[in-house]
């Protein structure tokens, strides 16, 4: 090897090293399906708690079989749309899939309560759990957004898949009327949401992916 070219063995010697020691590429759909996993484990974990507590019996979450199914479809459509690529064939589909399927739910979930029953507790009680329990599935929607460049609707829409963990606990839990739900279990809901749009904002992407 002549010393002209041996500049260009070590370069390409330093190209090499670094890209072995770079991280293998993850498919979007393989850390998809690793965020349903987690956001509907959790929502699932909650309804467990609360029935290992003593908060719900098992008859009462087979009685919401009509709300809860509509929440798990928007825990699902949620976590995918955080890292679905926003180009290329169904791009839009899960975004729009997740917001239209979370406002159906709330209107689901409002207008089947009826008037309701009282409750001791007071009522921003729930708000407090439903925010609560939502930390952690917020956390992991956050985390997803990293991933690709910052989208007001991707966010919005994780933002609402990791929200339906507290709706579903209330659902369970609480018993009290529409009102009561459109204010302290929505409005919570709708806070997480527009919590995650704003703090992926906020966040260094690892990536700009579209």
């Amino acid at each position: 090897m002549t010393g002209d070219e041996k500049p260009f063995a070590r370069a390409r010697d330093a190209a090499l090293a670094e890209l072995r020691a770079a991280p293998r590429a993850i498919s979007w759909r393989r850390q998809a399906l690793w965020l349903v996993r987690a956001q509907v484990g959790l929502a699932l974990a909650g309804i467990g708690i609360a029935l290992v507590a003593g908060l719900a019996a098992p008859s009462e979450v087979f009685a919401h079989a009509a709300t809860v199914g509509p929440l798990l479809v928007v825990a699902v459509l949620g976590a995918i749309a955080a890292v679905a690529p926003r180009v290329g064939r169904g791009g839009a589909s899960w975004r729009l899939g997740a917001l239209g399927a979370a406002a159906v739910a709330m209107i689901v979930v409002a207008f089947s309560r009826g008037a309701g029953t009282p409750s001791d507790s007071p009522e921003w009680v729930c708000s407090v759990s439903h925010l609560g329990v939502g930390l952690v599935p917020l956390a992991l929607a956050l985390a997803g957004l990293r991933q690709s460049a910052p989208s007001w609707g991707r966010a919005l829409a994780a933002g609402l898949g990791a929200g339906t963990t507290g709706a579903l606990l209330g659902e369970v839990v609480c018993h009290r009327g529409m009102r009561h739900v459109l204010v302290y279990h929505l409005g919570a809901w709708l806070l997480l949401a527009l919590a995650c749009a704003v703090i992926s904002r906020w966040l260094r992407p690892r990536s700009f992916a579209p």
